[in-house]
């Protein structure tokens, strides 16, 4: 997406077509200059400017970004956050468009997360399951020593009542995070996910301030998935939370 930023000046000088020609051109232009495939997902004449439509343009990575595009096909410019018209249904339309952008990215950040989550081996996980009928799953990246995850664990209980909750780690603080990781991970493989309370007991025992700098277990497990989910670069923070369904 940020090749496409850079380039769309490069799109300009193609032939000119007519409007209702303006899907075909732009996708054929994109073609052209990234020597990939791209998708116009809607393209919507403006009232209040003649001769510009908006454009929602699709990378093949499921990425969306609105453009301003002429009506010929041969010029489009990103559409900044702030806009004014003086037609109100020219106005309903970017916000709508906006609105549409931002759901098709979701669904491609989800998409991709649910692929990196897949590759990752099954033991990288804690399951914890749910006592409730219900195939909702909440994945949850996260470190023993980050204070926001440490909150975030106070709440598992509740977020219980409605998911089944897989727990991944991908420590940002130092060794003494990965290995309380590496800790639960021992500790949990001999528990079933529907041991909850005993679970949790686990992720209680080290989401604190207690000292395992003399503990000798091996790190490399948990240091190998932390750099797979941040090498991604979907996932930037923790704690990360992902709702998906139990398969």
């Amino acid at each position: 997406m940020r090749k496409l930023l850079l380039c769309l000046a490069l799109i300009g000088g193609f032939t000119v077509v007519s409007c209702d020609d303006i899907k075909k051109v732009l996708t054929d232009s994109a073609k052209s200059v990234f020597k990939e495939d791209f998708e116009i997902v809607s393209v919507n004449k403006l009232k209040s400017i003649e001769g510009l439509s908006v454009v929602i343009f699709k990378s093949k990575e499921g990425q969306a970004i609105p453009l301003y595009a002429s009506n010929d096909g041969k010029s489009f410019l990103p559409v900044p956050n702030y806009y004014y018209f003086s037609n109100q249904e020219d106005f309903t339309l970017l916000s709508k468009i906006f609105e549409d952008v931002e759901n098709i990215n979701k669904q491609a950040v989800s998409k991709n997360v649910d692929a990196l989550f897949a590759s990752l081996p099954k033991e990288a996980f804690v399951l914890i399951n749910s006592k409730e009928k219900t195939d909702n799953l909440l994945t949850i990246v996260t470190d023993p020593d980050c204070p926001y995850c440490r909150n975030e664990l106070k709440g598992i209980k509740d977020r219980l009542k409605t998911s089944h909750i897989r727990m991944v780690f991908a420590p940002v603080h130092d060794e003494k995070a990965f290995i309380k990781s590496a800790l639960i991970l021992e500790e949990t493989k001999k528990l079933k996910p529907s041991d909850t309370d005993k679970i949790i007991a686990v992720f209680e025992k080290y989401y604190q301030d207690v000292d395992v700098s003399d503990n000798t277990i091996d790190t490399k497990f948990v240091h190998e998935n932390a750099d797979e989910i941040f090498k991604s670069g979907f996932i930037r923070a923790v704690p990360y939370l992902h709702e998906g369904k139990l398969k």
